[in-house]
């Protein structure tokens, strides 16, 4: 593969200790099939409440790459992850703007990229997730396919093994219960919903025109045709 420019010019470094957050992360972690099932549902969730794909805060595409899944999260504000799904395994990455992490605090000077085992190296270097040829990520976990567990990424040297870097907060929705998607939603859009909507939706129960308008009175189950088909959510009943 060709190598990245910030990936040509990081230094070789004594490994960190690994981060206690990231390592934390890595034990909560659902497994793979279970983390695509909720970023769907968290997708779908966010294209019935918002007509403008770009005014969202989850998306998934089936159709990311050849044989790719993408889920991702952008909060607007400068915060995002995402997580490729490839037949071979599954990349994750977190980005904190605010992290000492983040590559602006403080270079990553620990050649993180050649501890990701080559199958997912691609992924993890990925242009679409840089900003000034730096890597947006402060935290990051892989898993292959015969794996029984999430992996943890160094990404620096030289810093507490108690660094702060987003794990703590930035997947808390895939990680959450449904009632706390339920408050997620009623803080962050102002909205009343009813809890079993949003479950029969999280946990991608098929769509119904009924359930559609219950969720938002302006948007109809012919308006998300093509949501459905990019998420690969189940078809409508």
């Amino acid at each position: 593969m060709r190598w990245p420019p910030w990936r040509r010019h990081v230094p070789a470094s004594p490994l960190a200790e690994l981060p206690v957050a990231a390592v934390q992360l890595a034990q909560r972690l659902p497994d793979p099939e279970a983390l695509r099932r909720r970023a769907k549902g968290l997708a779908m969730l966010d294209a019935v409440l918002i007509e403008d794909r770009d005014s969202r805060t989850f998306d998934f595409d089936t159709g990311w790459g050849v044989s790719e899944e993408l889920a991702s999260m952008d909060d607007g504000s400068g915060n995002a992850w995402s997580i490729t799904f490839t037949p071979v395994g599954v990349w994750l990455r977190g980005f904190d703007h605010e992290s000492p992490m983040s590559p602006w605090a403080g270079e990553h000077d620990f050649d993180w990229l050649t501890a990701v085992p080559e199958p997912l190296r691609q992924a993890a270097a990925e242009p679409a997730f840089t900003g000034d040829d730096l890597p947006l990520v402060s935290v990051a976990c892989w898993r292959l396919r015969e794996d029984e567990g999430w992996h943890p990424v160094r990404l620096r040297s030289g810093v507490a093994a108690d660094t702060p870097d987003g794990s703590d907060w930035l997947f808390a929705e895939l990680e959450g219960d449904d009632a706390a998607h339920v408050a997620y939603l009623q803080e962050s859009y102002e909205i009343e919903v009813d809890p079993q909507d949003v479950e029969h939706v999280l946990t991608l129960q098929p769509l119904s025109e009924e359930l559609v308008r219950r969720l938002n009175h302006e948007r109809r189950l012919a308006d998300l045709t093509q949501d459905i088909a990019r998420i690969g959510y189940p078809g409508p009943t």
